[in-house]
């Protein structure tokens, strides 16, 4: 018993996932790039837009047919969004926080802010 790699299927968890990832990136994708403090935000845009697909791989196979050739009983095109509505929004936010917390420990200079004067009166 392999991989059968089969991305549709006839349940509609391939289509419900992907309905559900594409619902939650730009929710995600916006959250990752107001939530950055790096100077370069297109890295966490990438991380976050990763964790999406990650995710989306992850629900098609344990879910779907990615892996069997049948898809998990009771997994249907309307439980694959929503779970996979919330499970993509989580994914994506780790996955944009962690690249961002990489960029911090690579590039020190990029979270370093200009100390504040004081005003003089």
């Amino acid at each position: 018993m392999g991989l059968s790699l089969i991305w549709i299927d006839s349940a509609g968890v391939f289509w419900g996932a992907l309905f559900g990832l594409i619902i939650s990136l730009p929710i995600s994708l916006f959250l990752a790039f107001w939530m950055s403090a790096v100077r370069k935000r297109t890295a966490v845009v990438v991380g976050a837009f990763l964790g999406g697909i990650i995710g989306f791989l992850i629900i098609l196979g344990w879910a779907g047919t990615l892996v069997y050739s049948t898809p998990l009983p009771g997994a249907g095109g309307g439980s694959a969004f929503f779970g996979g509505l919330l499970f993509f929004a989580a994914l994506e936010l780790v996955f944009g926080m962690g690249f961002d917390l990489l960029i911090a420990r690579f590039n020190r200079r990029d979270y370093r802010r200009a100390a504040a004067t004081p005003a003089h009166e």
